[in-house]
């Protein structure tokens, strides 16, 4: 159960710098402290979850095509490639003209499915945040039964046991709401510091 102590390790981790990160923004006032550490968290999440869900679709074509017997040429996967980061990126975004061929030095995708535990742990690493941020002793007990418990169990009833269900979608449509919050405060920020310095 090697890989999944890891994932139980990155999501224990992430949890921390959550927590540590709402730590941070309880106790500063300084608009552009808070900002860098808005900006720090977003970026995180945008690298953790869009990013690596958008790694794990690439790496779940590649494997869909060479079950089909589709030859998997440099070509073929930088097109692909190419066209995902599009979509997920969107026309407003100038393409870097070698991002298609990006693909080919992410050591992640020579371990199968790999990927997609970066999004999922640090989407259950939010909501296991949020808990134990509640102070609720009930909440800080299961954070810290989970801690306790190491590969005992399957990830899946480990997370559930520290209250966190990954088998239904709740806990990725808090991480999202966490998300939202923090990038329309970086935004209000934003827009104070802007009037500072003009």
């Amino acid at each position: 159960m090697a890989i999944t102590l890891v994932f139980l390790a990155e999501i224990a981790s992430t949890t921390n710098e959550n927590i540590l990160t709402e730590h941070l923004l309880e106790t500063q006032n300084d608009p552009r402290v808070r900002a860098y550490v808005l900006n720090h968290y977003l970026d995180g999440f945008k690298g953790t979850i869009f990013r690596q869900t958008q790694f794990a679709e690439f790496e779940h074509f590649m494997h869909t095509e060479d079950a089909k017997g589709t030859p998997l040429t440099s070509d073929f996967l930088n097109d692909n490639y190419g066209e995902l980061n599009k979509r997920y990126y969107g026309d407003e975004m100038e393409d870097d003209p070698e991002i298609h061929m990006e693909w080919s030095r992410i050591p992640h995708f020579y371990y199968n499915y790999y990927v997609f535990q970066y999004a999922t742990g640090f989407s259950a690493a939010s909501a296991l945040a949020q808990k134990v941020l509640t102070k609720d002793p009930a909440a800080l007990d299961r954070y810290l039964t989970y801690l306790k418990s190491g590969d005992s169990d399957y990830p899946i009833e480990v997370m559930k046991k520290a209250g966190v269900d990954m088998t239904k979608p709740d806990y990725i449509e808090d991480a999202m709401h966490v998300f939202e919050e923090r990038l329309n405060e970086l935004e209000l920020l934003v827009d104070e510091l802007e009037k500072l310095i003009s």
